[in-house]
């Protein structure tokens, strides 16, 4: 696996082609080009993504050379297949400051849109959940729905995933080609999932959101509205306090603020939590602690169980990759991952985009179905579509 540096972001992006995988993460960029090593479905069957991980590594021995980086895409499901590979070749560098691709022209325009559940069907889901949840069944539960498009030719990923760099630079950007050979999963997410160095580890949960508006007024006042929000509050404490359940085993500290703050992305307004902590065992990976946390209430629900089963229920797809984790990891096990989330599936001229919304006792179904029209527009704007 050779390792090139000193490129820029712009002439990195120039550089991927289908078939490569991209993450443009907020502290390192890297281009995967090859797959020297990938697990094949049949090797994934009943493993955890940690035993996945781990025998990946055991199919490409030191002795094979350098190769202490693979690179990855994780379902929501640990029963479904994941993508795990060791690149051939790897570029590495720091983020720089890219811009949008100018040549609109080139972007394909849409032929065929349609909505996997319709708006109506989706507040009608929203509405049965919530009737689950004043029940006592469950505490909260994250809806999502499809946008399906089909455009008049072939979509570049190119052009979509410097779209990404330049309006998310300090987000995670990714374009990762899936196991089929065919797919790419590209987006760019706001939420860190976990990220270990040595005895440290990070995790930055986003629950609560609004739409950020034109109007600079306005979007003054809809983000001090998120964070005076009793129902938006509540729902992102029942995800820091799981989170924080989950990791405590694992640490000898852990430092979690006593409130959120408000983070911005291009489309939206989040509240956030930044959790750090030190660990016991510096030999944990970090695949290890993020299957630990991971489906976390922010893209599930809790009870997990019980929100798992009724997303399963409820929605008319399997989600696969989409909210899931993707990242890489080292062999050392060091290694950053996002949850998979303001992005889609693309497939040349097909692309299916996810966007959900958590479902608490207090919501109100015409609210959340508009919360997840807001949170599609980061891959719609990437793609020229306002």
């Amino acid at each position: 696996m050779a390792i090139l540096q000193e490129k820029s972001v712009n002439k990195m992006a120039d550089l991927y082609n289908n078939g490569d995988s991209f993450l443009g993460f907020p502290t390192k960029h890297i281009l995967a080009k090859g797959k020297e090593v990938k697990l094949h479905t049949e090797e994934q069957e009943g493993k955890s993504f940690s035993e996945r991980v781990d025998l990946l590594w055991q199919k490409c021995p030191r002795t094979y050379g350098h190769h202490d980086l693979m690179i990855a895409a994780f379902p929501l499901d640990q029963k479904d297949v994941a993508t795990l590979y060791i690149p051939k070749e790897v570029m590495l560098e720091k983020p720089l400051t890219s811009t949008r691709y100018q040549e609109g022209n080139r972007l394909p325009l849409p032929n065929k849109v349609n909505f996997h559940p319709q708006p109506q069907e989706y507040m009608m889901m929203v509405e049965k959940a919530v009737a689950r949840i004043k029940n006592a069944e469950l505490k909260k539960v994250v809806l999502g729905r499809l946008m399906q498009i089909e455009f008049s030719k072939d979509v570049n990923i190119r052009y979509v995933l410097q779209n990404l760099l330049a309006d998310n630079e300090d987000k995670f950007n990714f374009a990762v080609h899936l196991s089929d050979e065919k797919s790419t999963l590209i987006g760019s997410s706001p939420e860190l999932l976990i990220k270990k160095e040595g005895g440290k580890v990070i995790t930055n949960p986003l629950a609560g959101s609004r739409p950020r508006m034109a109007n600079e007024e306005d979007d003054k006042k809809m983000a001090q509205e998120l964070s005076c929000s009793e129902k938006d509050l509540y729902e992102h404490r029942l995800v820091v306090e799981a989170i924080e359940r989950n990791l405590k085993p694992y640490c000898r500290t852990l430092t979690v603020p006593a409130r959120p703050s408000v983070i911005s992305t291009k489309t939206m307004w989040h509240l956030s939590t930044k959790i750090e902590g030190e660990l016991y065992d510096e030999s944990v990976s970090s695949v290890q602690l993020a299957e630990s946390i991971h489906p976390t209430p922010a893209i599930c629900g809790t009870p997990a169980v019980n929100a798992f089963q009724l997303l399963n229920e409820l929605e008319p797809y399997n989600r696969h990759y989409f909210t899931g984790m993707i990242g890489y990891s080292k062999r050392n096990g060091d290694g950053e991952w996002a949850i998979s989330i303001r992005c889609a599936e693309l497939s040349q001229r097909k692309m299916k985009l996810f966007a959900g919304a958590g479902i608490v006792a207090q919501s109100v179904p015409q609210e959340e179905c508009d919360e997840t029209a807001a949170k599609l527009k980061t891959m719609l704007s990437a793609l020229g579509i306002e």
